[in-house]
């Protein structure tokens, strides 16, 4: 393995965490009502989703998926159903200026008091775990890099890569977002920002739920 073929597997890692998606809708909107640390946590929970479905895919373990075909389109259907809940809260959401926040200072941090913190990590794991295009990416992706014969260290290594570089990206998505300045310029459309984000999450869903009925 030489650094031409590491490079590849890092540049396409990184244009898939950067390609627009429910999860960009989700960690930005958490970011925005709640802060930095909301959107930091779900961005690091995010990234070990993207770990665990990388490291499911490099060892071959979609295959078994493939065995229990109603099972896994089952779980689809739910990860679907969850995106639309998703959706709908933020779209009925109260103005994030309603929302009961601590601002630190100068930080465009936010400390939760009416919502427990890990409830942004389970969003932010939830909806890399819920995305039916995420096994579909890897599949396709680690198809080009990986053999049966590649090795143990080689497989684990990229689904590191892979996970670290999504959780980089969105973290990065979070800190631009919270940003003092642009928190408050965010927070003042805020009701219509996170109308904007269910607005994308409801169509990704929809679009999830039409084929997975006509596939």
């Amino acid at each position: 393995m030489d650094a031409v073929f590491w490079l590849s597997v890092t540049v396409a890692c990184l244009l898939g965490a950067m390609s627009p998606g429910p999860s960009l809708a989700v960690i930005g909107s958490l970011a925005l009502n709640y802060g930095r640390l909301a959107g930091v946590m779900a961005a690091v929970a995010h990234g070990l989703a993207i770990t665990a479905f990388a490291l499911v895919t490099a060892l071959g373990l979609v295959v078994l998926l493939g065995r229990y075909e109603l099972v896994f389109n089952l779980l689809q259907l739910a990860g679907c159903l969850y995106l639309i809940w998703m959706a709908l809260r933020l779209l009925f959401a109260t103005s994030v200026q309603d929302v009961s926040q601590t601002p630190s200072e100068n930080t465009g941090l936010v400390i939760l008091t009416n919502k427990p913190q890990w409830f942004a990590a389970r969003d932010g794991f939830l909806i890399a775990l819920i995305n039916p295009k995420i096994i579909l990416f890897f599949s396709a992706l680690f198809s080009q890099f990986i053999s049966v014969d590649s090795e143990l260290w080689v497989k684990l290594v990229m689904a590191g890569i892979a996970g670290s570089i999504d959780a980089l990206w969105y973290v990065l998505v979070a800190v631009i977002i919270s940003q003092p300045g642009n928190l408050l310029r965010y927070q003042k459309s805020g009701r219509w920002l996170n109308k904007l984000f269910g607005v994308l999450l409801l169509f990704i869903a929809s679009g999830f739920v039409v084929e997975f009925f006509i596939s």
